[in-house]
């Protein structure tokens, strides 16, 4: 390939790359203004004539928003069990055609690329380095180069509107309507759980009119616990307020545009949507524009795990939290439920209960698992060099191939492993001799665990058919331990085959081949004797 070919080539992919990038911002905004049309038209009562004034925008494409709405929505009340196609045609990305748009010179690209060239300047101003500034003809010449058709004195404008100095800042007192304003955002909490130190992530809500507070706990703060967080709120509260107030977390903001503006992630865009509230941001840096819940975090703190931070799992923290939190919202201030029952009233009907997970593909490697988030999880051997589907949720996972296979408790952390021990039998069968030290017998029930070592140490295999008869007939760990209390009456020697003698045996009468001692033939028969005056 020669200079020019590759040069071609080249070119050729960052056009391409481009391209791409201004699609997924134009499909963004799109979706952000189809959540606003949902808002205003649902929740504000406006009518398709008035928002497409406000927001200038087609009143045809104002209408072909909402019908689409009212139909997948009636579909989804209207359907049996979880449907997620409806849920993605409530709250997914409007479709449209863009091939006859005209792209316009001044582009959220352009402004993000000025933003960079300002920032490096005030890095320079920082280091002392007033000389080595980049004047606004130098951007231009870098933004030229680049490939935007633009003239320079588009670009000193924009530079300047960037640079303007901040006004000063003044604080003023807020009057809020019930029902109207609800604050978010994470706190971070120390517990001990299970004898570990970890640091706990506490998502929480609070009203801003009648300072009512709810939390829950995660171990991460990422998007399926932020989702989930919203559910378990809506169905607490019963209902939906009008507005939500983040600050710029990650979860929130998929990336800043311009100097105040936010692309706000997909899936809390889709979660607007399908619950009709609004989204409100507040400016960096300004935690006092959310104070309410501020304070919340910081109640959470003092006020509960004060009290008591050591737990046998993040369940019964969870259930400690609920119970404080009750008794804050009614004790601390007198009027707290007084208020929210009033705000109650003006909160929108709760829809169906949104249905959210993280699907994500996973391959099933030599030691039948599959690694979610450098945490492995194991599924049936047959399964081995398999790609399955997995749906993510805060507190457990779902592994798919057509169907659900196993549902596992989600653990967080680095290189953790999580083994059902019956997914291991075909291989088990095979190489008895490595049961003893795998970590699917280590990470077997404690019943389980103490019936190996009671009965079965030295005699593996049966053991392994014991697993298998277990799985097969669906049976209780508790059940097979009366059972094995029952024949420790009569013998010492504890089979898998008698086991399953007892199990089967319907007329509750023994028959089991006496091999042992005259004074174990003597258990047995009284045994059979207090059967029979029974």
């Amino acid at each position: 390939m020669n200079k020019i070919e590759k040069w071609s080539t080249e070119e050729e992919k960052m056009i391409y790359s481009s391209q791409i990038k201004r699609e997924e911002l134009e499909r963004m905004i799109s979706m952000d203004q189809k959540r606003r049309v949902i808002y205003m038209y649902f929740r504000e009562g406006k009518s398709q004539r008035e928002i497409s004034r406000i927001m200038g925008i087609n009143r045809k494409t104002v209408g072909k928003y909402i019908k689409e709405y009212e139909e997948a929505f009636e579909g989804y009340k209207n359907s049996e069990g979880i449907d997620e196609d409806l849920v993605e045609k409530i709250a997914g990305k409007p479709k449209y055609n863009t091939s006859n748009r005209k792209p316009r010179k001044v582009t959220e690209a352009l402004v993000e690329r000025i933003q960079e060239l300002i920032k490096a300047n005030e890095i320079k101003r920082k280091k002392g380095l007033r000389k080595q500034l980049m004047p606004v003809s130098q951007m231009y010449e870098i933004i030229r180069d680049e490939g935007y058709e633009i003239s320079v004195g588009t670009i000193y404008n924009l530079v300047r509107k960037l640079n303007d100095k901040k006004t000063k800042e003044a604080y003023i007192k807020q009057r809020y309507s019930p029902g109207d304003i609800v604050e978010f955002d994470w706190g971070e909490i120390k517990l001990e759980i299970d004898g570990v130190m970890k640091n706990i992530q506490a998502a929480v809500f609070t009203f801003a009119y009648s300072n009512y507070r709810y939390a829950y706990l995660y171990e991460k703060q990422n998007m399926e616990s932020f989702i989930d967080s919203h559910i378990r709120f809506f169905e607490h509260v019963e209902g939906i307020n009008k507005t939500t107030v983040y600050d710029n977390m990650k979860v929130a903001v998929k990336k800043f545009v311009g100097r105040n503006g936010r692309e706000i992630t997909e899936d809390l865009m889709k979660l607007s949507m399908y619950y009709k509230f609004d989204i409100r941001f507040c400016n960096v840096r300004k935690p006092n524009e959310k104070g309410h819940v501020e304070k919340s975090v910081n109640v959470i703190k003092q006020r509960v795990f004060s009290i008591k931070y050591k737990f046998s799992d993040l369940k019964e923290a969870n259930e400690f939290l609920k119970t404080r939190l009750k008794y804050i919202n009614e004790n601390i201030k007198s009027n707290t439920i007084q208020l929210f029952e009033e705000e109650k009233k003006y909160l929108a009907e709760k829809p169906p209960k949104y249905e959210y997970s993280v699907i994500k593909e996973v391959y099933v490697d030599k030691f039948s698992t599959i690694t979610v988030n450098n945490c492995r999880y194991s599924v049936p051997v047959e399964y081995i060099d398999k790609w399955l589907k997995v749906k993510l949720y805060p507190e457990k996972i779902i592994i798919y191939d057509e169907k659900p296979i196993v549902i596992h408790e989600r653990v967080y952390g680095i290189d953790i492993w999580k083994i059902k021990i019956e997914h291991y039998i075909p291989i088990l069968k095979k190489k008895p001799g490595a049961l003893h030290n795998s970590l699917a017998m280590h990470q077997a029930p404690r019943e389980l665990k103490n019936i190996y070592k009671e009965y079965f140490t030295t005699n593996p295999k049966d053991f392994i058919m014991l697993l298998e008869y277990i799985q097969k007939r669906n049976l209780e760990i508790k059940q097979i331990k009366k059972i094995i209390e029952k024949l420790e009456i009569i013998t010492s020697n504890i089979t898998f085959a008698e086991i399953k003698i007892i199990n089967e045996n319907t007329s509750n009468e023994l028959k089991i081949k006496y091999n042992g001692t005259i004074e174990e033939y003597s258990r047995k028969q009284l045994y059979r004797l207090n059967e029979m005056i029974q």
